[in-house]
């Protein structure tokens, strides 16, 4: 392999290193939207699985494998949230314990 094809390699690396950093990210959100789209999330799917579930508990005709399935996903989501609750808050704690 030549020096020439080494630098320009190089070189055309840089180049798309500098469009990325010059492109704006679209995927990046503010904290705080990203938690109230996830609790919407979370919401709708115990809406749903609450639906389901009276609907099943009235005795109108409703698929229990579904219904079963929509609790699980609620119950999954629930729990996540939890979860990422829990980090955030011992984040929070390890902060404010932090020696300044």
């Amino acid at each position: 392999m030549s020096i020439e094809a080494i630098t320009q390699a190089v070189s055309q690396y840089q180049i798309g290193q500098q469009q990325q950093q010059a492109q704006p990210r679209n995927d990046v959100g503010d904290f705080g939207d990203r938690l109230d789209k996830a609790i919407g999330k979370v919401n709708t799917a115990q809406q749903d699985s609450d639906e389901l579930l009276s609907q099943l508990a009235s005795g109108e005709n409703v698929d229990l494998h579904n219904t079963m399935i929509s609790l699980q996903k609620a119950d999954i989501t629930m729990r996540t949230l939890v979860s990422v609750r829990d980090k955030v808050v011992g984040a929070y704690e390890q902060i404010m314990n932090m020696a300044i």
